[in-house]
């Protein structure tokens, strides 16, 4: 009909498909309940009620406003009782992620979220560093979540550095590895991929941007360079938005409930700055990006996906096994699947994909189109 508007889009993540529509919205509503404390006349508080409603559309496939009848959280024990404890916990990380953005960070956060847990009989180390950021203690919850996230875990670093083929005992996650002329002809090697191909596209990626192919000095470390495979078979921009896409997709793709730290670690540097770099001081603290029009959605997208994916693909996977494969089959075989039709997400190849500073030390040969 002429002049009518479009239903929204909703989607469902598919750890909460088991879970009715009675369930969802009393989720929902409990994460619109807890999140009174944030401020709506500071510009955190009203991200923090945007960031919830795309949690709603994109996750939980509930398209719903806070009732201002629902002020407990008596309807969330009941509706979570029966869960098993894999899909309390990731309903129990969307209320630390719509608390974690709220700057500053109050103290009521800490003892919110403790409610939740006990409610959704929950033990989650994520809280603590919740409790340091209210306290300002943004150096030891840095230090708390490296230790306690994913890249905590040595037998990662371990694992990680057989997938990502460095010839070294990688002992940190960013730790550089600048002479290792086996890993880089490999990379190097790429250019002789097929046209259209996994191998192909990324080296196109490095050589549009002026990025430098890890082994050698002048490179970034391994595990930044890994994210890279992700950047490409994701279609995530390299602009400081698409880092908060990347990093949430793979926070959210990684099975381990530990890979959650991507997601805290990122909003930590380009949505409240608590954190001053991250990634061995390959990326640096930029605030406020969340806040932007369309963030949360696309957040919330990345996160969905991931999900679907389900797989390790920071440490789990060797990317040069599938250099040679049409880059649609890659992501096929991985469970990638498309970005949600509804929301505006630039991709590696789109005009706005590509900083201004990538474009002028890139090669323009292999890079997006200027926009018009």
């Amino acid at each position: 009909m002429a002049g009518a508007e479009c239903a929204p889009v909703i989607h469902l993540d598919p750890d909460f498909r088991t879970l009715h529509l009675g369930q969802r919205e009393a989720v929902l509503h409990s994460l619109y309940a807890v999140a009174k404390h944030g401020n709506p006349e500071r510009r955190s508080g009203l991200l923090q009620r945007d960031l919830i409603h795309a949690i709603g559309s994109s996750l939980l496939a509930v398209e719903a406003k806070p009732d201002p009848d629902v002020d407990s959280l008596d309807a969330l024990e009941a509706a979570v009782r029966d869960l098993p404890e894999s899909v309390r916990h990731r309903l129990f990380h969307l209320f630390v992620l719509s608390e974690v953005i709220l700057d500053p960070l109050p103290e009521q956060a800490t003892e919110a979220l403790k409610n939740v847990a006990a409610l959704m009989r929950i033990d989650d180390e994520f809280i603590d560093v919740v409790r340091e950021y209210s306290q300002g203690a943004y150096a030891i919850a840095a230090s708390d979540l490296h230790r306690k996230g994913y890249l905590g875990k040595p037998h990662m670093i371990e694992k990680g550095s057989q997938m990502m083929r460095v010839h070294k005992s990688l002992t940190d996650p960013f730790e550089q590895d600048e002479e290792d002329p086996e890993l880089l002809k490999q990379w190097l090697d790429l250019e002789l991929c097929p046209a259209g191909s996994l191998g192909r596209n990324i080296w196109e990626y490095y050589q549009g941007r002026g990025f430098v192919f890890t082994g050698q000095a002048g490179s970034v470390n391994p595990t930044i360079a890994q994210h890279d495979w992700i950047h490409v078979l994701a279609d995530y921009a390299t602009t400081i938005e698409g880092e908060l896409e990347v990093f949430s997709f793979i926070g959210s793709a990684i099975p381990d409930l530990k890979g959650f730290s991507f997601l805290v670690s990122i909003i930590g540097l380009f949505e409240t700055a608590r954190l001053e770099s991250w990634g061995g001081g390959v990326l640096n603290a930029d605030q406020g990006h969340l806040e932007l029009p369309g963030m949360p959605e696309r957040v919330a997208d990345a996160i969905r996906r991931g999900r679907i994916c389900n797989l390790d693909v920071m440490y789990g996977i060797d990317y040069f096994d599938y250099k040679d494969m049409p880059i649609d089959d890659v992501r096929q075989k991985l469970g990638i699947v498309a970005k949600a039709s509804d929301i505006d997400s630039p991709g590696v190849w789109h005009p706005d994909g590509i900083t201004s500073y990538q474009r002028e030390h890139g090669n323009a040969l292999y890079q997006p189109p200027l926009g018009s």
